[in-house]
């Protein structure tokens, strides 16, 4: 069977997609990923969040 992808609704193929890869995901590795991803996230934000200041104060 064959299918042009530009046929398919986004939702559908995103539905084919996930549903083809889902039997090979370690959800273990794949949760410490998002939570290593997600510290990364709150240290940039932390980070540029103090950006423009000197000393705590503002520049």
């Amino acid at each position: 069977m064959q299918w042009e992808v530009e046929a398919l609704e986004p939702d559908e193929l995103q539905r084919l997609v996930l549903a083809a890869v889902d039997p090979y995901i370690d959800r273990d590795i794949l949760a410490r990923q998002v939570a290593h991803k997600e510290e990364q996230r709150r240290t940039l934000s932390e980070f540029f969040g103090g950006w423009g200041t000197v000393g705590g104060a503002s520049a």
